[in-house]
């Protein structure tokens, strides 16, 4: 570690940070997106953005919103009880007399869950988890039929029910996206109320419930603070750096202790802006919580083009501090794997959960190819088992999220981590993208795929394709070290290109231009693109079903077939020229 890092590192300032967050929550507790309370909060961030120099803009757009009102669970067979419960964001709501619903329990609420279950005009029970998230689960329970989603929360005994939405459109609906947005009754409950209905359920007998539940849809305006720390001048790139603003009451660990720390980077990073070889954008997002991911959409969209252009990676900043936790945790984009170990070449291999950054929370980005990162010390796995998959504590999203939640100790050292990141990334003069782990992952995908259903496809063409854009990609990476000092700009848009055409077509599922379903199933296939493959063994070849699902495949493999055909066509012309 250099001198003028190390004392940068050492200007993070733990009480300040923890002053703002108590502040923050103090002052505007409930800081739902398009409340009044959510306006005073933006003005606050662009209060501290200005005294640091910034010259922020707040950004003011209208989301697509929901305000969560009443609900009501009475279970009234086989027994009778009544259990305490919260609305969904984006449901359907009743009326104000509760109506009469049997329910069925689905474990995950995955696909294959539904296995055999016959859940039309039903409520659905689920375990709520992030394998499929509940957006997700719901626009499954939406396709099979059912009229509701009834959502059980993680941890372990704990009596707190979980703020959650179920609208799983990504960002703002367009005219073809609106209809996916779930039509279905939406309510949370505790974990233990959850359980105790599961057992029913799986007892053989009928259970039904007496359920109301009522939330707005409307268009609401909300804020974005938006502001840059100019570095001094070497490049025009940038970095760009987030959290959201949006959250539920009290909302330290979601995300208070995020906001501290990007306001923290905000102060010592444009402090020394002068050693800074790229400029770093700051934004706090809005309409992350019930409107998903509606501010970094919002953003992506309004600013295409330059992000395009010029954005070197995006951090997203979220649940900073959280006590009780010891691992730390980073998903990254593949190329940039190698640098992010060894940014924490201190720690040893079983101190460190490292892994692919999948598209998920406000990874709005994954479309135009921006690699990202997101990183914070989080729980270890045997924590994690016994919580249940509560992978931001039992009390994320509840009313229990104050203060106590979070270690200062831990939120001193998850910023010292985000700032180490961001300095030695943006003072890279060659960005340091390594695409070899990229390749591997592609390679230990796609090949197994191609043998596995070689029977229902040709995968002649994007083999051939993949082997050749693999052999370009890596030996023009090599001549990293030999580059003329005129050429590490050239140098870096090859690198630009590659992770702007790999990640689109390997790690999304809409186009460059769109977003997919927020949490859609098969974002979490090996191959996105192709995730498809595995309905056609289960199908009648001669079916109308199978024809259409092979006719998608089909364009979606030709879509992966050009973009590496162009991206070898672009290697060859970047060989060329740093000949």
């Amino acid at each position: 570690m250099t001198e003028i890092l190390s004392n940068v590192l050492d200007q993070v300032d733990r009480e300040q940070m923890m002053d703002r967050i108590r502040y923050m929550t103090e002052s505007f507790p409930y800081r739902l997106a398009g409340s009044e309370t959510e306006y005073k909060a933006s003005q606050y961030v662009m209060q501290v953005m200005e005294e640091y120099g910034m010259e922020p803009t707040n950004l003011t757009f209208r989301t697509y919103n929901s305000d969560p009102l009443t609900s009501s669970v009475e279970i009234i067979a086989p027994e009778r009880f009544s259990i305490d419960s919260l609305p969904c964001g984006h449901i359907h709501s009743t009326g104000d007399i509760p109506e009469e619903y049997e329910i069925v329990y689905v474990g995950n609420g995955s696909w294959e869950e539904y296995e055999g279950l016959d859940v039309a005009g039903k409520i659905v029970l689920v375990e709520v988890s992030y394998a499929p998230p509940v957006p997700e689960k719901a626009h499954i329970a939406a396709v099979k039929g059912a009229v509701g989603i009834l959502c059980m929360n993680w941890g372990n005994d704990e009596e707190v029910i979980c703020h959650r939405a179920i609208k799983s459109v990504w960002g703002n609906p367009t005219p073809e996206s609106i209809k996916d947005i779930p039509d279905l009754i939406g309510i949370g409950i505790t974990r233990l109320a959850g359980l105790r209905i599961k057992e029913l359920c799986l007892s053989g007998q009928t259970v039904k419930a007496l359920v109301s539940a009522k939330a707005t849809r409307q268009w609401t305006e909300v804020h974005q603070p938006y502001g840059i720390i100019r570095g001094n001048g070497k490049s025009d790139e940038f970095m760009l750096v987030a959290s959201h603003l949006d959250a539920w009451q009290p909302g330290v660990t979601c995300n208070a202790t995020g906001n501290a720390t990007t306001l923290e980077l905000c102060r010592i990073l444009s402090e020394n802006r002068d050693k800074l070889d790229r400029d770093v954008h700051v934004v706090f997002w809005n309409g992350h919580e019930i409107a998903e991911a509606a501010g970094s959409t919002w953003f992506v969209d309004h600013f295409w083009d330059l992000i395009n252009k010029k954005c070197i990676c995006y951090m997203h900043i979220d649940s900073t501090g959280v006590r009780e936790t010891s691992k730390l945790e980073i998903k990254i984009a593949d190329e940039l794997y190698k640098f992010a170990r060894e940014n924490v070449s201190y720690l040893k291999d079983e101190e460190l959960r490292i892994m692919t950054l999948k598209k998920i929370g406000d990874q709005s980005f994954m479309g135009i190819g921006v690699p990202g990162v997101c990183q914070r010390i989080s729980f270890t796995e045997e924590d994690l088992e016994k919580s249940h998959g509560a992978t931001l504590g039992w009390w994320n999203h509840t009313s229990e999220d104050d203060v106590d939640k979070c270690d200062p100790a831990i939120l001193e050292e998850d910023t010292r981590l985000h700032l180490a990141f961001i300095w030695k990334l943006v003072n890279s003069e060659v960005l340091p993208y390594d695409f070899s782990k990229k390749f591997e992952m592609i390679r230990a995908n796609l090949k197994p795929l191609a043998e596995k259903y070689k029977q229902h496809m040709d995968f002649t063409d994007i083999l051939a394709n993949y082997e050749e854009v693999e052999s370009l990609v890596l030996g023009l990476q090599e001549k990293r070290e030999s580059l003329m000092p005129e050429q590490t700009g050239m140098f870096n848009e090859f690198q630009l290109s590659t992770s702007r055409l790999l990640m689109n077509i390997f790690q999304t599922y809409a186009s460059k231009y769109d977003q997919d379903r927020y949490g859609h199933s098969n974002l979490s296939a090996p191959v996105p693109l192709l995730a498809d493959l595995k309905k056609l063994e289960l199908l009648d070849s001669a079916s109308l079903e199978y024809g259409m699902i092979e006719t998608a495949l089909q364009r979606n493999m030709n879509r992966i077939t050009d973009s590496l055909s162009f991206l070898s066509r672009l290697c060859r012309l970047y060989m060329s020229l740093l000949a």
